[in-house]
């Protein structure tokens, strides 16, 4: 209390929890954040489910191969683009480069409504896309809260997922 003012006792939940008043906040958004990314995830998981029945399930196995190929593929360029950008740069890109993929699926299922293929890529994308933005988001929390904040905060940002 330097300037006199009277700062706002913290909460039961805040005092249980370890939360301190600069990090409320924060801690919402990143809660909320994450709570976000994986019901984007969740909400098209059945979509990609689907898929995998529609393109025929003794090709499941196959699917989770070309997953993997796809990750080996990604993961080197993803290295790559974040030694090139800040986080500040590449993280909008990185959403937008999802949203516009979500489109172009979209129009691809309206296009070619029973096509095995477009289903098969679908399963693969949501696949990487599910590690990708899980990736990228504890990447950023890792940038946005120093080491000590993460271990009071981290557990509860989890609890958004």
């Amino acid at each position: 209390m330097a300037n006199g003012a009277a700062e706002k006792p913290l909460s039961f939940v805040e005092r249980l929890l370890a939360v301190q008043p600069g990090e409320r906040r924060a801690l919402a958004w990143s809660f909320v954040y994450f709570f976000t990314l994986l019901f984007s995830y969740y909400i098209l998981r059945p979509v990609r489910e689907e898929m995998a029945i529609q393109g025929g399930t003794e090709n499941i196995p196959w699917l989770f191969l070309a997953t993997f190929i796809a990750m080996l593929a990604a993961v080197p360029i993803f290295g790559w683009l974040t030694s090139r950008y800040s986080r500040a740069q590449f993280l909008p890109w990185v959403y937008l480069f999802f949203a516009a993929n979500l489109l172009l699926f979209f129009a691809a299922f309206r296009l070619l409504p029973n096509d095995n293929w477009t289903a098969r890529i679908f399963f693969v994308w949501l696949s990487v896309f599910n590690q990708f933005v899980v990736s990228v988001f504890w990447a950023f929390m890792a940038d946005l809260y120093n080491r000590e904040q993460a271990r009071r905060l981290f557990g509860m940002i989890a609890a958004g997922g």
